[in-house]
């Protein structure tokens, strides 16, 4: 869909009027606003903004913790007229101070208190601006890991693009309640788990604080989620809580869909996940220039290994570098087309990676990918992550999802090192889990398992124990870290 005519926040901040939707849960925190609360809430902050003077087109920084003032703030934003920048609320003054700057912004809001003056202010409903669907709506940060973050331009039209993924992917029921574990500011949060969610009046809940498995198992229970939506990392915990104490299941009953983005889900964690549960977790993949496009539709038979496949009014492809078709289970860059309705409209200021990005009509997206004969999609990983050793392109996320299945490993960064001129091989970064110590007996045993299970130019030749994994604010692994380690 691509309205010639839509403001975002118009249709997805108070439109059902007395549906409850958003339920905020954290500590200290538990209420619910209905969609009244929300446009009451949001015009209160598009009236605080006109006053403070921005005006159409001005930008605002939003480093707001996941909370009440985080959708009155965006959506009441987008009724000023104003372009919401959503960042990471962890991000240092510094680092705020940088995309202030970058972005031209003409006010910054990261604090809830100040926030919240904007949203009590008094004045009747706000007259939100007509605006075209190709108008900028919000912008948001990639997570920069490589190089300074670049600034990715959304339109309102992106909202209505994620009809066919409401649908096949998410399956949207009118009496849902949706519960996305991330933060607000990650695209997939921020559209699968709010806006889209919004804008059909189904209810979202807001989670903030320490994302424990007792403590998300418990907001489930309370509010009787039935589509949650997390990533790989929180999908491992909860598996790993429901085998430890299999009476906690119960509080899971009331879900019908799970969902998982943000990295690659092990195909052991499927396993044991419906095992513990009887519910499949379907995949998606997306980017911050493109929400999650990819995916593993609803009443087909998951295929392990694949991401899924493109969204119906999408034009998606995988194509080699002079940008012709590749074949079935040829590796190639996976692009995305302009006219997909759901694509960023660009970067901030243009910056000479957008320019490389597009090429006659496409969006190469930086990473690698394969179809199969039926459709299916396989995510190899980014283009400057995949390892060349020994003449072969080896996918991390292979080595990785084999080192993860050793039983003494809680996760695992595989990298590429140059140990002589011309001569790479495959390293693994490991973190052990608790109560595991790093033996050279225990190194050892990686090794071997990984070995046993992996082609010989696949399997790392050295293991090196690790404390922790750098990752990105969107939780995706830096494995760049590690190569000069």
């Amino acid at each position: 869909m691509r309205p010639r005519f839509y403001n975002m926040a118009r249709d997805c901040a108070g439109l059902y009027q007395d549906r409850p939707a958003l339920f905020f849960e954290g500590e200290g925190l538990s209420h619910a606003w209905t969609h009244r609360d929300l446009a009451r809430a949001s015009d209160g902050v598009a009236a605080g903004l006109r006053k403070k003077g921005l005006k159409r087109g001005d930008r605002l920084v939003l480093a707001l913790p996941n909370g009440p003032e985080f959708p009155a703030v965006f959506f009441g934003a987008i009724k000023a007229g104003a372009i919401p920048i959503p960042v990471s609320a962890t991000l240092k003054p510094g680092e705020i101070a940088f995309l202030k700057k970058d972005s031209g912004a003409r006010l910054v809001l990261s604090e809830p208190a100040r926030a919240r003056k904007f949203m009590s202010a008094p004045g009747p409903a706000v007259r939100v601006p007509r605006t075209r669907g190709d108008d900028p709506a919000f912008w948001l940060y990639t997570s920069g890991t490589e190089g300074r973050p670049k600034a990715v331009i959304h339109a309102h039209r992106s909202i209505p693009a994620h009809d066919a993924r409401n649908r096949l992917w998410l399956d949207l029921k009118k009496h849902d309640v949706v519960f996305n574990t991330s933060a607000l500011n990650w695209s997939y949060a921020l559209t699968c788990g709010l806006a889209d969610v919004l804008r059909r009046g189904v209810t979202s809940v807001v989670f903030s604080g320490r994302p424990e498995p007792e403590r998300l198992l418990e907001v489930v229970r309370k509010r009787r989620v039935t589509i949650f939506l997390s990533v790989p990392g929180l999908f491992r915990r909860l598996t790993e809580y429901f085998e430890k104490r299999p009476a906690s299941r119960r509080l899971f009953r009331s879900v019908r869909v799970c969902l998982s983005a943000g990295e690659k889900l092990p195909a052991e964690i499927r396993t044991r996940f419906r095992s513990a549960t009887g519910l499949t977790i379907r995949e998606g993949l997306g980017m911050t220039e493109h929400s999650v496009y990819l995916v593993q539709p609803k009443g087909r038979r998951v295929v392990e290994g694949s991401c899924g496949r493109p969204l119906p009014g999408h034009r998606v492809a995988i194509l080699r570098e002079d940008l012709s078709p590749t074949r079935p289970g040829e590796v190639g860059i996976l692009a995305s087309h302009r006219s997909c309705p759901g694509l960023m409209s660009g970067y901030h200021r243009g910056l000479k990676e957008g320019k490389a990005a597009f090429r006659k009509g496409w969006f190469l997206s930086g990473d690698l990918a394969y179809r199969d004969e039926q459709g299916n999609y396989f995510f190899i990983g980014r283009r400057d992550d995949v390892i060349t050793a020994g003449g072969y392109r080896i996918s991390p996320m292979e080595v990785e999802n084999v080192l993860n299945r050793h039983p003494a490993v809680r996760g695992s960064a595989a990298v590429g090192v140059e140990i002589a001129p011309g001569k790479t091989v495959v390293r693994g970064h490991v973190i052990l889990k608790k109560g595991r110590k790093g033996t050279g007996t225990l190194k050892k045993s990686v090794l071997d398992f990984a070995r046993r299970n992996l082609a010989p130019y696949k399997a790392p030749r050295e293991i090196v124990f690790e404390t922790s994994l750098p990752r990105t604010s969107t939780g995706k692994l830096i494995r760049k870290r590690f190569r000069s380690a």
